[in-house]
């Protein structure tokens, strides 16, 4: 019997649909107050992921309040990378 490989899901945090890992872009929060792209999707700490049909949507403030929420961030805390 062939085994069965696991394939990671991940939500996106704007349309809230679930995708394979892979296919998502992931940001990520570094040391608590830095959000950056994390493109190996290997980097540690709190990541929040996107889906390519929602990265149209990346320039609306709603975007903002919706990432800053799935990485449990204050607004006032955002550092510039």
């Amino acid at each position: 019997m062939p085994k069965k490989f696991h394939t990671p899901e991940r939500t996106c945090v704007f349309c809230k649909s679930k995708f394979p890992k892979k296919a998502l872009i992931r940001f990520c929060l570094k040391e608590g107050t830095c959000i950056f792209l994390d493109e190996n999707q290997k980097e540690p700490g709190r990541g929040a992921y996107l889906c390519s049909n929602c990265l149209s949507y990346i320039d609306k403030p709603k975007f903002f309040k919706k990432l800053y929420r799935a990485l449990k961030l204050d607004k006032s805390k955002i550092q510039t990378c």
